[in-house]
């Protein structure tokens, strides 16, 4: 899988979109959420659970949301017709049902494919790091 040059036409048209998947998760959007989320998605949390669009959609929503998503440089590959997008994240998020802030510092992982109305999420799965 070849590395995509961030100053390319597709690197800043893949980082524009992780720029608004961000951003879709902090606003907590379902609208948003929906556009840039495939009807196929299979998204991992760091705990193991697993979700489909529109549990994560749900999710999302009752979580109290993200607070920020910050992403460390990233690697941005083409992977079969799709863009894998890869390297560290810091997900401050508020848990559910006890509304404290957490920092969730790892590793995620993002498959991005091609839709008829841009790109979509078609596999996203974050991993925590051992502190």
């Amino acid at each position: 899988m070849a590395l995509i040059d961030h100053d390319s036409a597709l690197g800043r048209e893949i980082l524009g979109f992780e720029a608004a998947r961000q951003g879709a998760l902090v606003s907590g959007d379902p609208e948003a959420l929906d556009r840039i989320l495939h009807e196929d998605l299979v998204h991992v949390h760091s705990s193991g659970q697993v979700h489909g669009k529109a549990a994560f959609i749900a999710h999302v929503g009752k979580m109290g949301g993200f607070v920020s998503i910050t992403r460390g440089a990233l690697e941005l590959r083409e992977a079969m017709g799709g863009v894998l997008i890869t390297g560290p994240t810091l997900n401050r998020v508020r848990r559910i049902g006890s509304g404290e802030l957490a920092e969730l510092d790892g590793f995620g992982a993002v498959l991005a494919v091609p839709a008829g109305r841009g790109w979509q999420v078609l596999l996203s799965q974050v991993t925590l790091l051992k502190k």
